[in-house]
């Protein structure tokens, strides 16, 4: 770790240094934006076989380093991986469509409690490829989906845009809730443990959908589970980033969970998120996504304006939210670019 830290910008930041030049990567950056990956796809015709074999997973993961020259890769995986083999069949067609959506006590009764090594060694293999190809400046992100986010997929039966069957759930089978969200943080925390030891130098939460929840809901409900999670990490002393969507209404509550960095969307003003954080917290994001559908001019404003605001303290550029599948990648390429040649830290 101690070469990596010294050549990596992305990892000297996760320490609070601060690099001569900004770090940037960016969510889904190892995906449909990129011609390898869709030829790679549309040769191989499914995307469970990327996901499960590690010398494809690992060809796709190198990609936008290579590619789009980041300071950070993140293993390509889904955020589902380790929900299949607790007994759920699931489909993508393009999204996740499970066969049998997670709905009653005895459901989620029967779901098992797995051990990465045991059900997804594939995973670990891909980890131990992408370290062997990366340069010690290029760190390797490890993730999963925090309990709520992976409960709403479990429940809805795929995506959905209120998610109201898992709060239907919570309000009427509490214990059946409760349950989903214990058996998902023991899996949680023992697949980010295994990233961990299998080489993983950073890891990621996705909470997605959990700007769906009301604010008590989320104190009351869900924080505790993603104390577990992140206390259960700290031994290994790695960074652990938490990544809230639609979060306006938490945002004060982020920094009981116990992350190092927070990463945020585009609906929040960071710096002002960074002085409600005390100035104590790593901050990640947050440009909105969007903004490279624009003029290169207007992206190059956008990027600039960013780093302005986020000038001398700890932060990781990238965006509020995956980065859509139609984004030109030039316009990609300019974002990255101009974060390289405009952001002193």
């Amino acid at each position: 770790m101690n070469e990596a830290l010294s050549q990596s910008r992305f990892l000297q930041t996760c320490q609070r240094q601060l690099p001569a030049v900004k770090p940037i990567w960016l969510m889904r950056q190892a995906g449909r934006i990129l011609k390898p990956y869709r030829d790679l796809k549309a040769r191989t015709g499914s995307i469970l076989e990327l996901f499960k074999d590690p010398a494809l997973a690992t060809e796709i993961t190198l990609m936008p380093v290579e590619i789009l020259q980041v300071d950070a890769a993140i293993l390509f995986a889904d955020i589902l991986t380790p929900v299949e083999p607790m007994g759920c069949e699931i489909e993508f067609k393009p999204g996740p469509i499970f066969a049998q959506p997670v709905r009653t006590l005895a459901d989620i009764e029967n779901l098992r409690t797995i051990q990465t090594q045991e059900a997804i060694p594939f995973v670990l293999e891909t980890i131990g490829l992408v370290r062997g190809a990366l340069p010690p400046s290029v760190p390797l992100i490890g993730f999963a989906g925090a309990p709520f986010t992976l409960a709403t997929y479990m429940v809805e039966g795929g995506g959905a845009k209120t998610f109201t069957m898992f709060r239907r759930l919570l309000y009427s089978d509490p214990a059946a809730a409760h349950l989903l969200l214990e058996k998902l943080t023991e899996v949680v925390i023992d697949y980010l443990r295994a990233q961990i030891g299998a080489g993983v130098q950073t890891v990621q939460i996705f909470d997605t959908w959990i700007g769906a929840l009301s604010r008590p809901a989320f104190e009351q409900t869900i924080l505790p589970y993603l104390q577990r999670i992140f206390a259960a990490l700290e031994d290994l002393q790695v960074p652990r980033i938490y990544y809230a969507n639609d979060a306006s209404h938490i945002l004060s509550l982020l920094p009981e969970i116990g992350a190092d960095i927070y990463s945020i969307d585009w609906r929040q003003d960071i710096a002002q998120t960074f002085k409600l954080f005390k100035g104590k917290k790593i901050l990640q994001g947050n440009l909105d996504p969007c903004t490279l559908f624009g003029s290169p001019a207007s992206i190059i404003r956008e990027t600039q304006e960013l780093l302005k605001k986020t000038r001398g303290i700890p932060h990781i550029f990238n965006l509020g939210h995956g980065v859509l599948p139609d984004t030109p990648i030039d316009n990609v390429k300019l974002l990255i670019d101009t974060v390289h040649e405009f952001g002193e830290v």
